[in-house]
This record gives structure tokens, C-alpha cells and sequence, in this order.
């Protein structure tokens, strides 16, 4: 089985709410710092067989939780 993982970041700037994304984890660090969301996304792909595609995305927002490692 054939899988592929890819980091997305999407950063919501907080006055105008407007979203951009990246792959970039030092730009979002750099947005996190400056009290911008950071939503981290992972999709893998995955190909069980010939005929059959899976697709699983895993979204974690950054916070300040004690848990949370941001760098």
C-alpha cells in the first residue's frame, strides 16, 4: 500500500478574518506569534489497491494549550 502525508497551515489573519494557507511551518509559527489561528491540516492519501483511493484529513487548531508543541 502506497500512502502520502502533506502538511497544510491555514493562518486566519484576526482584524479581517481573511484566511491564507501555506505549507510553510516557519511562517506559521511566525503568524502564531503574532496572535493569528493557525489551523494545522494533515492529509494522507492512501492506495489500498488499484481501484480503491482513502483520503484522511486531521485538523488541529494551535493554542496556547500546555500539551500543544509549536516548535
Amino acid at each position: 500500500m502506497e500512502t502520502q502525508t502533506t502538511v497544510e497551515y491555514e493562518l486566519i489573519e484576526p482584524m479581517s478574518n481573511k484566511r491564507y494557507f501555506t505549507y510553510n511551518r516557519f511562517e506559521a509559527l511566525d503568524r502564531f506569534a503574532e496572535d493569528w489561528m493557525v489551523y494545522e491540516r494533515h492529509i494522507t492519501l492512501g492506495n489500498p489497491s488499484q481501484f480503491v483511493q482513502t483520503e484522511q484529513r486531521v485538523t488541529i487548531m494551535w493554542n496556547y494549550n500546555p500539551e500543544f508543541e509549536g516548535e
